[in-house]
């Protein structure tokens, strides 16, 4: 049996080089040779052949814009900071780095008073 697959596996081998030497399409050479397409397939993926590279086409085209990657690192700034505007004008600025609940309470306090 393994001299019928290894037979078998030669013979796909030599069709499948005189389909990248003819220039057909493999669909063309396939009929005109009398081999299941589907067939070739199979044995040039078994094989471990890949297809025969395309040609370039006549008409230009785009190269796609390679992807370029960037580590970004956001470190908290003790410098920014957050601006609250109560109605009468008055204005409320404390470091940013203020945890939520901390402004909260302070928002409350101040509506609370006012």
């Amino acid at each position: 049996m393994e001299v019928a697959v290894n037979g078998n596996a030669d013979a796909w081998r030599r069709r499948i080089n005189d389909q990248r030497a003819s220039g057909q399409s493999v669909r063309v050479w396939c009929k005109s040779n009398g081999s299941q397409e589907g067939s070739f397939y199979w044995w040039r993926s078994r094989l471990g052949l890949s297809p025969k590279k395309m040609r370039p086409s006549k008409q230009a085209k785009a190269k796609p814009t390679p992807l370029a990657f960037a580590q970004v690192v956001v470190h908290p700034s003790t410098t920014e900071l957050l601006r609250l505007r109560f109605t009468g004008g008055h204005e409320l600025i404390l470091p940013a780095s203020m945890p939520v609940e901390q402004v909260a309470k302070l928002v409350h306090a101040i509506e609370t008073t006012a």
